[in-house]
């Protein structure tokens, strides 16, 4: 049976631009692991995700991780308004500048409330994005199906 590429979408809040500084690199990594990937801001409207078979949601966290954490009310009424969003295999992301806080369970909330399956999580420090990097799209390799 020959290969056959898994669509993924990396979905995620760009405020201040700090989860596109990760995305490029998240993209290569997922597309060396055999996935066909598309990114999407929420800040650039609707999307429609009936051809991904897995989604990866991102959302940043500032300060100390303490009152700004995400997701935000703006990015969780987007998700929850996608359409068949319960039928997909989801995992989240947040980039943080002192400490990740809760941001990462907060993410994981989202998934189960909207009923999809959660595989995976991983927090991208701000100041130095490559440690751990290869976690995500690990992950998603091996649970993404």
């Amino acid at each position: 049976m020959p290969f056959e590429s898994i669509p993924v979408l990396v979905l995620y809040d760009d405020t201040r631009g700090r989860c596109g500084k990760v995305v490029p690199r998240m993209v290569q990594m997922l597309e060396e692991r055999g996935f066909t990937v598309d990114t999407h801001r929420v800040e650039d409207g609707p999307v429609d995700i009936d051809k991904y078979r897995g989604i990866i949601l991102g959302a940043p966290t500032f300060g100390l991780g303490v009152r700004d954490l995400p997701p935000n009310d703006a990015f969780v009424e987007y998700v929850e308004a996608l359409d068949g969003i319960d039928e997909k295999q989801i995992a989240v992301f947040t980039v943080y500048s002192a400490w990740p806080g809760n941001g990462l369970e907060r993410l994981k909330g989202l998934v189960l409330r909207v009923g999809a399956r959660f595989v995976a999580h991983h927090a991208y420090s701000k100041h130095q994005p490559q440690t751990g990097e290869h976690m995500l799209p690990a992950e998603c390799m091996v649970r993404i199906r």
